[in-house]
Formats: structure tokens, sequence, C-alpha cells
């Protein structure tokens, strides 16, 4: 058995591809699983035609390319999922107003946590509030997008 064997134009493609996907697994953006696409799609047509490098590298291409403009919002909705949750039905990035439970006890000094959409969450208060708790969300605290200011119900 020679490396020409072992090593054939279309297991390289198909292997790369399924390292793009598994790639996919560890980044946002849901495009690097269309860039795998491409190449099994190489991988694919070099199994029926030998193909040159270079009408290997324009196949993978114009297929990631037409993969990502034809499927990619579709993927999406699938992969999204839907809320079977009736209170998310009118669901806002930010949930000014929401009543949440404390879950770790908030002081003005030290950031505490909040129960909020089944994630804890990090809170800022302008006075000590309790574990237990029924707050508030009121804004962001400061100019972080990840911790709510809130106050006392």
């Amino acid at each position: 058995m020679n490396l020409n064997s072992i090593f054939s134009a279309w297991l390289i493609w198909f292997v790369l591809g399924v390292g793009l996907a598994f790639l996919e697994l560890q980044m946002p953006g849901f495009v690097v699983l269309f860039f795998g696409l491409g190449c099994w799609v190489v991988a694919g047509v070099l199994l029926i035609w030998p193909l040159t490098v270079a009408q290997q590298v324009l196949l993978f291409i114009v297929a990631t390319i037409v993969s990502i403009v034809s499927l990619r919002r579709w993927l999406l909705k699938i992969f999204r999922g839907m809320s079977t949750d009736a209170s998310e039905k009118d669901y806002d990035d930010f949930p000014r107003g929401a009543h949440v439970s404390v879950a770790q006890r908030i002081t003005p000094e030290v950031h505490g946590r909040i129960q909020f959409r089944g994630t804890l969450w990090y809170a800022a208060a302008d006075e000590a509030i309790e574990k237990g708790e029924t707050v508030e969300i009121i804004r962001f605290a400061g100019d972080s997008r990840q911790v709510f200011f809130v106050k006392k119900v």
C-alpha cells in the first residue's frame, strides 16, 4: 500500500471538511460549517472525476459560497430552536422591568447574582440585597453589557 492511496485527494478534502465541521462547535457565527460543506463537495466530486488542484480550489470556493448563500438562513432557523415557555413569546433583548430572584447577596461594593431565564447573571445595586429577595432589573450597570443594575421591589 503506497502513500498516494492512503492520502488521496478526496480523503484529504473529506477529513478537512470533518475538521472544519467540528471547529464550528468552538466558533460563533455559523459560517465555518459551510467551508466544511465545500470540502465535502470537492471530496464527492473527486470520487467521480479527477480534477486538477486549481479546479479543486475553484470548486471549493464556489461550493462554499453557494452553501452559505442558500443554506445559512434556513439552517439558522433550525439550530436556533424555539422556546415552548409561554412567558418568552415576546422576547426582548433587554429585560427592563423584569422581576427576578437574587441568588447571591448583592452589595454596593460587590456584585451578586440573580436568577433570570434559567441562568445566573451578575447584578449590581446601590443597597445591600439578600439572597432570596425579589428585585427589578433597571438597566445595565455602567458600561457593562453583562451586569444588570437592580433595585428591590
